[in-house]
């Protein structure tokens, strides 16, 4: 193997860390749940669901039992993870439907800026008007720019191409522009 130092590093912590969850060993699941529960739990939450902690778990339990089936790298993990949890959350949101109300407040920032980012996304108003997304917006949004997911692994959660998923995701933060717009226009309060 003639890899960079940095890559060789890079590679055999992605091996150990995935092998680590293989062999059960107890630091490297501790390392998995304190890097993504927080994230589970929080894109659970987004999308509508009572119980964040509940998918959480739900999510490790259903790793836990396929891990030994699992082929690829660190950031493949973190993509099977979250496609586990959406699993786990659109059978959470079958069983019980909550209906989110929506506020307008501090949208200016997303409606000048050309591309979203994580700090944008981080105004609880603003996640309120991404309930009004459909789902599968709602979804690429939340994993690229509040889960902090890359494009390929956004695309890889979806089942997607990568340039699907970027055209996805342009056109649903361009729906999602225009619904604060027409709510502003409707009487909406941006202060």
């Amino acid at each position: 193997m003639n890899l960079p130092m940095t890559d060789r590093r890079r590679w055999r912590r992605e091996r150990i860390g995935v092998r680590g969850l293989k062999d059960g060993d107890p630091t490297a699941w501790s390392w998995l749940v304190a890097e993504l529960g927080p994230k589970i739990v929080g894109y659970a939450n987004r999308m509508g669901v009572r119980d964040g902690d509940e998918v959480m778990g739900a999510t490790f339990e259903a790793l836990a039992r396929n891990i030994g089936t699992f082929e690829g790298s660190e950031s493949q993990l973190r993509s099977y993870v979250f496609s586990i949890a959406h699993a786990r959350i659109v059978d959470q949101l079958r069983r019980t439907t909550r209906r989110s109300e929506v506020s307008i407040e501090n949208t200016l920032a997303l409606l000048e800026a050309d591309e979203p980012n994580e700090e944008t996304f981080n105004d609880p108003d603003l996640l309120a008007a991404l309930g009004r997304l459909p789902k599968e917006q709602r979804r690429m949004l939340d994993l690229r720019y509040v889960v902090g997911l890359s494009t390929k692994e956004t695309a890889r959660a979806l089942d997607k191409s990568e340039v699907a998923t970027r055209v996805a995701i342009s056109r649903a933060f361009s729906k999602l522009k225009e619904l604060l717009v027409s709510d502003l226009l409707d009487g909406g309060d941006p202060s």
